[in-house]
């Protein structure tokens, strides 16, 4: 019986495929950089209010001012109508209840399927975030130039 060799060097990635936890990175930056929009700041200081908040919250994700910008570039290009828009919302005590309902009912379907790969945490492990983010498509936000020459009439 002969094994079967694995080819030589990294392995592949699925094309057109992210890792959950760069989806969860685009979330959190397109949303402080919303936010810092909204208030009236500049793109760059924008670039760097969601580059803090992302080492606030996320300590273990890597992030630098080059990853929002290619988050950016990557979920919201140019020539595109419609974008893929996150927004920060703050859950109360009943969405919080709510929420750990429903993970303990699928944790507890999913405790029964066999060939799972990793354990299934408990609900205490969870965390207890009052934070959540909500996504959709929604149209490209334009950001008028304060300081533009006015045309002549």
């Amino acid at each position: 019986m002969k094994s079967e060799k694995r080819p030589r060097g990294r392995p592949k990635k699925n094309e057109g495929t992210i890792e959950f936890w760069r989806f969860v990175r685009a979330g959190m930056v397109m949303s402080a950089y919303d936010e810092a929009r909204a208030s009236g700041q500049k793109h760059s200081a924008a670039v760097t209010q969601a580059v803090d908040y992302v080492r606030q919250r996320g300590s273990e994700m890597p992030i630098s001012e080059t990853v929002v910008k290619r988050v950016l570039a990557t979920f919201r290009p140019r020539n595109s109508h419609s974008i893929l828009q996150f927004k920060r919302v703050t859950l109360d005590d009943s969405e919080l209840m709510t929420q750990r309902n429903v993970l303990e009912q699928a944790s507890a379907d999913l405790r029964g399927k066999k060939g799972l790969r990793k354990p299934l945490p408990s609900i205490e492990d969870l965390p207890k975030s009052r934070t959540a983010y909500t996504f959709g498509y929604a149209d490209r936000p334009l950001y008028p130039r304060h300081n533009r020459k006015i045309p002549k009439e």
